[in-house]
């Protein structure tokens, strides 16, 4: 009687511990935080990112030209990042705009003030989004090091979360939108459809990213993101993704303790990604001018 009592005073005792839902906006901003931390380029095989926080897939990617379309074509590859993307860049358009309206400032000057400020609301949304994804606070240190392949193959295990289809409302009716439809790619979620809840970690991709159709000429490809991530984790990184993926479902069967950087073998990595990225400075050294809200690292 004395343990039953013993163990429902600490099941209703933990409440900040109890795994929260992760849902479709984190989706994306998660998406589109790998994003401005990896580009792999697979004909040198290396990453052609910073490896930083400083949205520099949206305001740096072709030199700068391409900030009102969201930067990297990647950042249009399904709603959820597309969405986040979206608010981002009206975001900063209307910072910079305020800005010049005050005629107290360059052109160049409105940029670098509106891009810090779209970054500080970035991050805001980033801490939550990495809070849920793994049940443990954002890191409150950095790591002034390269980002690495163990640390992508992490985030491309995490594809065990995206969601196959996402409910939409549409003309007065609910509707459910392929994730890995390319035409519809670039649809613009209401704050409603972004909150909505995915199915939590369970070990297994869903069907739709098993054969993804791409368009090609003269006939469109067909792929599979799992087979792609486990040729990736295979031969970049320490890791197996079936392995991986059996934590993940093992972790996403705990009823409320644990978190997943602590729980799995492979968790830390996604810290360790985290604290490199809100570095203020570069690998090189250089610093960080761009991120305001980045911390010192050694």
């Amino acid at each position: 009687m004395k343990l039953i009592s013993a163990l429902l005073i600490l099941l209703f005792s933990i409440p900040a511990f109890a795994k929260k839902p992760i849902r479709v906006v984190d989706i994306g901003v998660m998406g589109l935080a790998s994003h401005d931390l990896f580009q792999w380029n697979s004909q040198t095989r290396e990453n052609d990112e910073n490896g930083r926080f400083d949205l520099s897939t949206i305001f740096d990617y072709a030199n700068g030209t391409r900030i009102n379309q969201g930067g990297n074509p990647k950042n249009a590859s399904n709603a959820a990042v597309y969405s986040i993307t979206q608010n981002l860049v009206s975001f900063y358009v209307g910072k910079k705009t305020t800005l010049l309206m005050s005629r107290q400032v360059t052109e160049e000057q409105a940029h670098i003030i509106a891009r810090q400020k779209t970054l500080e609301f970035f991050m805001g949304m980033v801490k939550e989004s990495y809070q849920r994804f793994t049940n443990k606070r954002f890191p409150n240190y950095a790591l002034s090091l390269s980002v690495n392949d163990n640390e992508q193959g992490v985030m491309r295990a995490l594809h065990d979360i995206l969601p196959g289809t996402i409910n939409v409302n549409r003309n007065l009716t609910q509707e459910q939108l392929t994730v890995t439809d390319f035409s519809l790619a670039m649809t613009q979620l209401s704050p409603t459809e972004m909150l909505q809840t995915v199915k939590f970690y369970d070990g297994e991709y869903d069907e739709e990213y098993l054969h993804v159709v791409i368009p090609s000429f003269p006939e469109p490809t067909i792929i599979n993101l799992k087979e792609i991530d486990h040729t990736f984790i295979a031969e970049q990184t320490d890791y197996n993704l079936d392995n991986m993926l059996r934590e993940l479902h093992f972790y996403g069967r705990l009823p409320l303790f644990g978190n997943l950087v602590d729980f799995t073998s492979f968790g830390y990595h996604l810290e360790n990604l985290f604290a490199k990225g809100i570095c203020n400075k570069y690998a090189d050294g250089t610093p960080n001018t761009w991120n305001t809200i980045a911390i010192d690292c050694y």
